[in-house]
């Protein structure tokens, strides 16, 4: 064998049993420092990351956009199974409550300050007392009236029919604008899903 054909013999030998697989244990690696590296990173980014918009106005008046929004992240928390119990427990506690962490990453999360989502919750289940207390009422006045028509019960009744009727109307307009009763009907059973009895 000549000089040449050994040297040629030697890169050949040296190709296949030691530079193939450098090279591909160089190339796995780098993949993987890829793959592990972008997702550390995302996941440090999106625990920093604080939203760009954040309610955090304390406020109880009505405004129908806030609300849909503080139903739908309430929506949402209620799937998760950790968040749920803490939502629950945290939005019918005392005032003003403790956020857990977790309950308050996710409500940052949904652009939402705790304090500022207990404050409209408690609201809203001020609404909903009030459209409780309108709905019993309607339900008495419904079978006064029908006892009455069936000749159940004497006609005078319909004096105290007008009276109740009174009363539901000054609740709807003193204690509840017809606009949060007419939210509040629409989304009252997500409301009670909220709302510890």
């Amino acid at each position: 064998m000549t000089k040449v054909t050994r040297r040629k013999k030697f890169f050949r030998v040296v190709k296949r049993k030691l530079l193939k697989p450098v090279l591909y244990a160089v190339g796995l690696s780098f993949f993987l420092y890829l793959v592990i590296g972008n997702v550390v990173l995302q996941r440090k980014v999106m625990q920093e990351q604080t939203p760009r918009f954040l309610i955090t106005r304390i406020s109880k008046t009505f405004d129908e956009t806030e609300f849909m929004h503080l139903l739908l992240t309430a929506q949402e928390l209620l799937k998760l199974p950790k968040a749920s119990s803490q939502l629950i427990d945290f939005v019918n506690g005392p005032f003003p409550g403790k956020c857990p962490p977790y309950l308050k990453q996710q409500l940052n999360r949904m652009n939402w300050d705790p304090l500022a989502f207990l404050v409209r919750t408690q609201k809203l289940f001020e609404m909903y007392d009030v459209y409780d207390r309108i709905v019993r009422l309607d339900e008495t006045i419904a079978f006064l009236s029908a006892e009455v028509d069936e000749g159940r019960l004497p006609y005078t009744i319909h004096g105290q029919v007008d009276i109740l009727k009174n009363e539901r109307d000054a609740i709807i307009g003193k204690d509840i604008t017809q606009e949060e009763f007419d939210f509040v009907s629409e989304y009252n059973g997500l409301i009670l899903r909220l709302k510890r009895l």
